[in-house]
């Protein structure tokens, strides 16, 4: 069996059989790797090798190969253990016989099989050499001269002193995590809910309204205690009143150094007009009893 022989026989194939030309490139191919390995009767090849070689998908592949084995141009038998990839054959059936042990070491290296077409799984030797070092300055003449030499495993360690005090310093300032912030007064005052002087609703409401405006939206509960604690020295209805002046004038506070003059304006203001109501009753009384 030669190249020649193989190549006339798929020609004369080739003329009852149609065949394409992914797998006239895989009959090609195999042939000359059959030749590499000096014609054996039953060769592997990998599918991934081939794949690659041919530029051709997995499937092609599997498609193309059995093609060839309906031509009668091809036998092959494929193997579940991917390293080892199919086994192919001109002349010969392939049997079990051609099959290594599968049940062999899962981790054998892949490259092992490409330097190793025949199927052959060279011995591996392994060993565990302890590092040797040969201490030339300590040792005599003689001694070098005998070989002896000293096993680097029975030599301490160096510590390196400094390396350890460095160590120890980071581990005493990692331990200890740093102090809380004091807080200031006015964080400390804006944690704190507001106290109001007045809790009536129409208080409550023309406070809520004056808070959305927007001189007043931002503030903290500090600076808005601070307000409230100045309405509370005056009366509900004169706060109130204030609060309204604020929001009309769009004021950023609600007292003012005027605003104590103010207040007693309408104190005089409030208690004259009692005056004249209670006035103006006492003498109805009396016109009443005149009457009478």
């Amino acid at each position: 069996m030669n190249s020649y022989q193989l190549i006339s026989k798929l020609r004369k194939v080739r003329d009852d059989t149609y065949l394409t030309t992914a797998a006239q490139a895989l009959y090609h191919e195999l042939v000359a790797i059959c030749n590499e390995m000096k014609w054996k009767d039953v060769f592997k090849k990998k599918n991934s090798d081939l794949c690659s070689i041919l530029n051709m998908s997995e499937k092609t592949l599997i498609k193309s190969r059995g093609d060839l084995s309906d031509a009668g141009l091809l036998y092959f038998q494929s193997t579940k253990d991917k390293r080892i990839g199919c086994y192919y054959s001109f002349t010969t059936v392939i049997s079990s016989v051609y099959f290594p042990d599968e049940s062999t070491d899962d981790s054998t290296d892949e490259s092992s099989d490409d330097n190793n077409e025949g199927g052959e799984i060279p011995p591996v030797e392994s060993s565990v050499e302890t590092p040797v070092k040969c201490l030339d300055d300590n040792l005599a003449s003689s001694e070098l001269s005998s070989g002896k030499c000293l096993d680097e495993t029975k030599i301490p360690p160096i510590i390196d002193i400094k390396t350890i005090n460095k160590e120890e310093s980071l581990a005493h300032t990692h331990e200890n995590p740093p102090p809380d912030k004091k807080k200031s007064r006015k964080e400390k005052g804006d944690e704190t809910p507001l106290v109001y002087p007045f809790t009536s609703m129409a208080f409550i409401s023309a406070w809520e309204a004056l808070r959305k405006t927007p001189k007043w939206k931002k503030k903290l509960n500090y600076a808005l205690q601070l307000s409230l604690d100045k309405l509370s020295k005056f009366e509900e209805e004169f706060a109130i009143r204030q609060i309204e002046r604020a929001i009309e004038s769009n004021w950023t506070g609600v007292v003012f150094t005027g605003t104590e003059r103010d207040y007693q304006e309408w104190l005089k203001l409030k208690h004259g007009n009692n005056q004249k109501s209670n006035q103006s009753s006492e003498c109805a009384v009396k016109v009443r009893t005149v009457k009478l």
